[in-house]
Order: C-alpha cells, then sequence, then structure tokens
C-alpha cells in the first residue's frame, strides 16, 4: 500500500492522530475488504459488492479532493491506484455478472421447442427443510425462484413449511428433561437441535418454556454464560477445515478429536479414542474425506498427532498450496470456540461421573484392571454423546449466520460451488490470501492459560517408542491391554443401558476381571 504518513508526525503538529491519518486507516480497513470480496468471485454475495464498491467509490471522491501538506501528490495517487486495482474486477462483475450454469434440462416428449428444465425438487425441498429460503435455494441451483415455485406446483409439491410435530407439552418436557439429563449445560438452540436430530420439530419458543419448566436453574446459568460471536471470513464450505484434540478426559484414558468446517460451523467429527497417536487421527480425518470430499486447508497444531493428516493434505494438494496450517492454538480459534460447547454437552457429564467415582473409592486410575474397565464400559458411551452433540450442533441455528443451522449452511455453499463448476477440486481462497492469520477469529478470546502451557510450540517429527509414547501422553491404556479385556469380558454387554450411568457394568466389568486375573496368576489379591 502508499506509504502512510506516521502519525508520530503529524502528532507533533496537530496533537493527536488527525481525520486525514483516521481516513487513511480506514482506506485500509475498506481494501482488505474488497481485496477479500474480489478473490471470492464468482462466490460473491451481490450485495456485498455493491456495499464495498460505494465505500470504495467514497475514499476515492475523498482522496481526489484532499489537500494536506503533509500528504505527497504521489502517496494519494498510489492509494488511488490501488482502489481502481481493486474496484475494476467488483465492477465488471457487479454490470455484467457471471451467467450460472443451466441446470440438467431434458427434452419433454417429442414436441419443438426448447427443452424444459428438470430440477432436483427432492433436493430443493430438503434445504428449504433446513430452513433456507426458496429464494436462497433459487439462486444457489442457478434458477429464479418464480421458475423454482412454477416446477414445484407443476410436479403438485408443497411450498409450505414442513409442519411442526404435534407433541403435548408433557411429553416434550419428558424428551427435553432427558436431554437436560445427559446434557446438563446446553442451551435451549442446542436442545432445539437434539429435538430436530430425533425427528421432532418444534418452535424455538416451546424449547425455552419446557426448559423453563424441566430445569430453570440451568437456564439462569446458561443465560449469563452466553458469549459474543466474532466475523470469520473463508471463501466457503471446505475452504478450510479447522482440526484438533480434546484432552480433558486424558486423566481418565479418553481423548477426543474432532474437526469443523470453518466456513458453516459444521461439525465434521468427533470422535473419541484411547490415543492421539498419528495414525489415528489421521483415520478419523481420511474417513471425513471420503464422505466430504478433500477440504481446500485444514489448520491444526504443532503436536505429533496431526504429522499424519499434514502429510495427506500435502500429498493431495502440493507443497506450494499451504494445504496444512500449523500454529499454536490461539491460531486455532475456530475449533476451540466448539470445544466450548462441546464440554458443556458431553464432556464435563463425564468428567463429573469419573470425579465421582473416584470420591466413592470405585475408581483408581493407578490400578491398570480399574482402569480398562472404565474404557470399555465409557467409550462407546462417550461416542454415543458425541454423535448426539454433532447431530443437535449441525442442526441448531447459528444466530450470527441470519438463523441459518451448520448443516444449511454448508450444504447452500456445496449447492452454489456445484452450479457454478468449482466444488470438485476447489483449491479455495487465493494462496496469496492464505497468511498466518487466515482463518483466525482475531478478536475471539484465546484457550485458558493452562492449555496454552502445554501447547506444542513447533512440530517434532521424530518416531516415538511405545514407552515414550506413554510418557508423553499420547495414550494412556495400550491397544493390547485394551483388546485382551475386551476377550476376557466379551460375555459383559458393554452397550447395555444399566439405569445408573454405566456405574452397574463398570462395577461388574472390575470384579469379573479380577477374578478372572487372580485366576490365571493363582493370586488373590488385586
Amino acid at each position: 500500500m502508499a506509504s502512510v504518513p506516521s502519525a508520530e508526525g503529524r502528532a507533533q503538529n496537530h496533537g493527536e492522530v488527525d481525520s486525514v491519518q483516521l481516513l487513511f486507516l480506514h482506506c485500509g480497513s475498506v481494501l482488505q475488504e474488497a481485496r477479500f470480496i474480489r478473490e471470492s468471485l464468482p462466490n460473491a454475495e451481490r450485495s456485498a459488492v455493491e456495499r464495498v464498491l460505494r465505500q470504495l467509490h467514497s475514499v476515492h471522491k475523498i482522496l481526489d479532493e484532499l489537500e494536506d501538506p503533509w500528504i505527497s501528490t504521489a502517496e494519494i495517487q498510489g492509494l488511488v491506484d490501488l482502489i481502481l486495482e481493486v474496484a475494476g474486477p467488483l465492477q465488471i462483475w457487479l454490470e455484467q455478472p457471471p451467467e450460472n450454469p443451466q441446470p440438467p434440462m431434458r427434452a419433454n416428449g417429442h414436441g419443438t421447442g426448447r427443452p424444459r428444465f428438470v430440477l432436483d425438487l427432492d433436493r430443493a425441498i430438503e434445504l428449504h427443510d433446513m430452513d433456507l429460503s426458496w429464494g436462497q435455494i433459487a439462486d444457489a441451483m442457478g434458477i429464479g425462484r418464480t421458475t423454482l415455485h412454477r416446477h414445484l406446483k407443476v410436479a403438485g409439491r408443497s411450498s409450505a413449511r414442513r409442519p411442526f410435530t404435534e407433541i403435548t407439552d408433557e411429553d416434550l418436557d419428558l424428551l427435553i428433561s432427558d436431554i437436560s439429563r445427559h446434557h446438563p449445560l446446553t442451551g435451549s438452540v442446542v436442545v432445539r437441535g437434539h429435538l430436530e436430530a430425533s425427528g421432532v420439530h418444534v418452535p424455538l419458543v416451546r424449547v425455552q418454556e419446557s426448559l423453563r419448566r424441566v430445569d430453570e436453574i440451568g437456564v439462569n446459568l446458561r443465560w449469563n454464560g452466553t458469549v459474543r460471536r466474532r466475523v470469520y471470513k473463508v471463501r466457503g464450505s471446505n475452504a478450510l477445515w479447522h482440526q484438533d484434540g480434546n484432552e480433558k478426559l486424558r486423566p481418565w484414558g479418553f481423548y477426543v478429536h474432532g474437526c469443523v468446517d470453518g466456513h458453516s460451523r459444521l461439525i465434521i467429527y468427533l470422535k473419541c479414542s484411547n490415543s492421539k497417536k498419528a495414525k489415528v487421527v489421521e483415520g478419523y480425518f481420511m474417513a471425513a474425506v471420503r464422505i466430504y470430499g478433500w477440504p481446500s486447508r485444514a489448520r491444526g497444531d504443532f503436536g505429533t498427532e496431526n504429522n499424519g493428516i499434514e502429510r495427506q493434505m500435502v500429498n493431495h494438494w502440493g507443497t506450494t498450496h499451504r494445504a496444512y496450517l500449523r500454529g499454536r492454538s490461539i491460531h486455532n480459534v475456530r475449533i476451540e470456540r466448539l470445544w466450548r460447547d462441546v464440554r458443556r454437552d458431553t464432556l464435563e457429564f463425564f468428567r463429573t461421573l469419573f470425579l465421582h467415582l473416584e470420591a466413592i473409592g470405585l475408581l483408581d486410575m493407578e490400578n491398570p484392571i480399574q482402569r480398562i474397565c472404565l474404557f470399555l464400559t465409557y467409550q462407546h458411551r462417550i461416542q454415543n454423546s458425541l454423535d448426539s452433540t454433532v447431530a443437535s450442533w449441525n442442526l441448531h441455528k447459528v444466530r450470527t449466520a441470519g438463523n441459518k443451522s451448520p448443516i444449511a449452511l454448508y450444504q447452500l455453499s456445496r449447492e452454489q460451488a456445484i452450479n457454478r463448476g468449482y466444488w470438485t477440486g476447489d483449491p479455495g481462497d487465493d494462496i496469496r490470501d492464505v497468511g498466518d492469520d487466515y482463518g483466525r477469529d482475531l478478536h475471539e478470546s484465546f484457550p485458558p492459560a493452562d492449555e496454552l502451557a502445554e501447547d506444542p510450540s513447533e512440530p517434532l517429527y521424530t518416531q516415538m517408542t511405545p514407552e515414550e509414547e506413554r510418557q508423553a501422553g499420547i495414550f494412556v491404556d495400550d491397544d493390547d491391554e485394551i483388546r485382551e479385556a475386551r476377550e476376557l469380558l466379551k460375555e459383559i454387554d458393554f452397550e447395555e443401558d444399566d439405569g445408573n450411568f454405566g456405574i452397574d457394568i463398570y462395577c461388574e466389568a472390575v470384579t469379573r476381571l479380577t477374578a478372572l486375573v487372580n485366576g490365571e496368576s493363582g493370586s488373590d489379591e488385586v
């Protein structure tokens, strides 16, 4: 950018940073916004292009009339040139926007004339049931809203919103009471997501009223803990995935691995494992790629568990693409923010439960039998809870995204990309825009200090022995130990609901495994 006179030099004469200096700062902000929108073409909203063009034209006009002894003509012209360079492509796109590719069409019958569109009305209705408007759906599919409504009418399909589920307050209270019991810190919006995942579609106000009836104390606690959301910018769905591991349950042998799409906040996966070995994390990531396709880029920390993902991304996109962005947790706040909600919805319940087992003398993590039985009893329970969290989160309404759900935001962006011809193999944002701050919520709060203290500051690619991995906290329970114990306890149905949060099954497993181990060793001691 053209050089800006120093605030110090101007302050000596003006006593403070004056309006001209503020103009230059504003100009820089507008140019940054305009560059982002320009690089998003053709995947840009018309209103955003119009808004930033008005801002650029206003700054241009002020610069043309600017007279200041501290600003040279060359500096002013340099800024004007930058504005024109960015504004040109935006103006061209606005005046002659690229035509959307035609939807699939075929000739109906043997008549003459242009063949009629054959639209995927099931897909359109599916998107509409995600609470997207018909206008948004028509734009994503490359047609007009009138055309879409006409096809719905001809096909005899309703354009109305899906009806709310008929359910009494008493039955709704029972459902929400059960959700609150397993996810005690979850708010009304995410509770509604849990209901949607169960096929129950009710207005948010009924969920809020039910929560007040069955969990008034929890409502007040959650209201006081509301967090402000911040602005975040990437090209669209699959432009950037944020992945990380959560170790809140590591003291008891559980590691949770997660990944979220940056644009839509869609949870790509949440998986509970007995380790954070690179091959385990890589396996979860590649399974997600087979479902959602390759992200253009992914962001993770310097932990050795991410080495496999980095290798896969670089092999797929090449070494010059910046396909895998590594940094400390403060650079990956998108998923760090998600962990707060996962903790409230799932992890805190199990953390409290395990502390309770320790407090009453039923669990000693130094006892290998109790440690292994705990994993066998609760791994699938934690995973089931995480699956429920994923389903509810992806269906909950995001206030700062026009009350659209993450799945709706993801699918809308995907539909737009497909119809504009760049979904498959999309390289994402321009490499020039992919700096250290790419995909960061710059104003979001940082992770807790205790987590940052354990955060690695650089990557480590050396191989470790199993004992070194255990000492480094990469796993607590060894794979072979778990496999052997599962075989010995194969008569126990660990997935059975014992009505006591798994405690009865855990105690049965400890008793049986202790007897088996003592029987094999000929010892009467545990």
